[in-house]
């Protein structure tokens, strides 16, 4: 079963053109930190500055599997430069004065960018373009990185925002003023994700601050185990299957790993399907597998490539299974497995970061998990599993 709702990383950080650190070397550093989705905001500085440093966060990050996911904030002119140069942004986040998305989205090379809103009051609450599938709430309090900013809503005007955001199927993402001592009163007022700019930037660790996140907002939001099962995809290297084990000894539900099981069936290794026959014949072969693990409850480990068949997709849609998203930095899993025999895909480093960002669009959006370095008994305790 596949959510429609478009799920968002717990803490979305937002880089600050005040800082001494130019705009990419935040969004890097962002990225090594464990924030997979980065907002680029580059005021005040001039188009040309702003476009440079663009450019080369966005250079970085598809040179690195697409990590980190960035949003352009209110530049749709150089989210279009951008994808000109076949370097198109995740998103493009639009405030109230600026370009309406669906004109955005009419610009080449654009039209199936996330569109993030702006919004502050009852009013807008109600009325977010429909172009959009999320939007800021707030300032939830006041902020001195944006004198301009609306009277703050606080707490009672989050949760309001948020309600009213999700009848409409967006993703509400609370801003303004926030820091580690809010995360658990907005998960719980309905927020998704916080922005943050300076709570962010001024933690000592940032990585542990967004572990903490996840799990505040897995508290008060708690991830669903449905009865059917649940299935997990990511990236080679991800850690799904070591994950599974560990989520079957918790759940005593059987574990079956899809990529095991068409081996199974074949009666030989993967990396001798690929060299004998190609990978369209192994992606033939892993569609009947899941056919048949689908038959009962389980924790299900899918291959990398997996999620890109559209066959598949549709298996899981239809089933009562219940799919999250392992959100490994590409990085962190070319350490674990580059140029090991059993993986045919895993050869090269270039071409297994072109095979990541291409493969991210069909997991973006999906309930996620982020490792951030834990053991997958401490992930699956912390899922509450």
């Amino acid at each position: 079963m596949i959510a429609d709702f478009l799920n968002l990383p717990p803490l979305y950080p937002i880089t600050d053109a005040t800082r001494p650190e130019s705009l990419a070397d935040q969004v890097r550093a962002l990225g090594q930190a464990g924030f997979p989705l980065v907002q680029f905001r580059g005021k005040p500085l001039d188009p040309k500055a702003q476009w440079e440093q663009l450019r080369q966060a966005l250079t970085e990050a598809a040179a690195n599997g697409g990590w980190p996911q960035i949003c352009v904030n209110d530049r749709a002119d150089l989210a279009l430069l951008a994808a000109q140069e076949g370097l198109p942004p995740w998103g493009l986040h639009l405030g109230q004065g600026d370009l309406p998305p669906a004109e955005a989205l009419r610009l080449p090379g654009l039209s199936s960018l996330h569109v993030g809103a702006s919004t502050h009051s009852l009013e807008e609450w109600a009325s977010v373009d429909s172009n959009c599938d999320h939007a800021g709430v707030g300032p939830f309090r006041a902020t001195t990185t944006k004198g301009d900013h609306a009277v703050p809503i606080g707490l009672h005007g989050l949760h309001t925002g948020c309600l009213m955001l999700r009848s409409q199927g967006l993703a509400p993402v609370a801003i303004g003023g926030l820091t580690e001592d809010d995360l658990q009163a907005c998960y719980e007022a309905g927020a998704e994700s916080l922005a943050m700019v300076g709570g962010i930037a001024r933690s000592e660790a940032p990585r542990e601050l967004l572990w903490r996140a996840q799990l505040s907002r897995w508290q008060a939001q708690p991830l669903q185990f449905r009865g059917g099962g649940l299935m997990l995809v990511g990236g080679s290297g991800c850690g799904k299957s070591a994950l599974g084990r560990a989520l079957g000894q918790r759940t005593g539900l059987p574990v079956v790993d899809l990529d095991a099981a068409v081996e199974s069936a074949a009666g030989k290794p993967i990396a001798q399907i690929f060299a004998e026959a190609s990978e369209a014949v192994f992606r033939d072969m892993e569609v009947r597998a899941l056919r048949g693990a689908l038959a009962s409850p389980c924790i299900l480990a899918l291959g990398g490539g997996a999620w890109a068949s559209g066959d598949i997709r549709k298996l899981a849609q239809d089933s009562d299974f219940q799919v999250l998203w392992i959100n490994e930095n590409p990085a962190t899993a070319w350490d674990r497995i580059a140029h090991d025999p059993a993986r045919p895909l895993a050869k090269n480093r270039a071409d297994f970061m072109a095979r990541w960002r291409h493969r991210m669009v069909h997991w973006d959006g999906l309930p996620m998990i982020l490792p951030l370095g834990r053991s997958p008994e401490r992930l699956a305790e912390a899922m509450g599993a």
